[in-house]
């Protein structure tokens, strides 16, 4: 089915983007999500990755992504997330060096809340450094 569908992405601080897509991709809590125009309404939580859309014109949007949530209805995408980093607002030397740490402190985490926060910020550190190709 072609066309485009208005789609929103939204941080505490700014409306990242707003416009028309063909597709948006996000990482689910249970994997990958692709919606397309007139997608039934969906509701997932979201962690950090890597989201990608194709905008109208061809042009493609990725963004290394935190946690938040997708809502897609058949007008319309939402996504709502705590972080959302352009390309050339990583710093792939920081990304690592957050990585590391995080892996360090998750070794010695004392109990399921705190491992799963640092799960977090390896994610996102990852999704930052796949978002750079590094």
């Amino acid at each position: 089915m072609a066309g485009t569908v208005p789609f929103k992405l939204i941080t505490p601080t700014e409306v990242v983007f707003e416009g028309d897509a063909e597709l948006v991709i996000a990482v689910g809590t249970e994997g990958e999500e692709g919606i397309l125009p007139h997608h039934a309404p969906f509701l997932t939580a979201l962690r950090p990755g890597v989201l990608r859309a194709n905008k109208s014109g061809g042009n493609r949007l990725e963004l290394a992504t935190g946690e938040g949530f997708m809502q897609a209805l058949p007008d319309r995408v939402t996504v709502l997330v705590d972080r959302a980093l352009r390309f050339e607002d990583v710093n792939p030397a920081e990304a690592r060096n957050e990585l590391s740490a995080a892996l360090e402190r998750q070794k010695s985490a004392a109990d399921p809340a705190a491992f799963a926060r640092e799960q977090a910020i390896i994610d996102f550190a990852n999704a930052k450094l796949r978002l750079t190709h590094h």
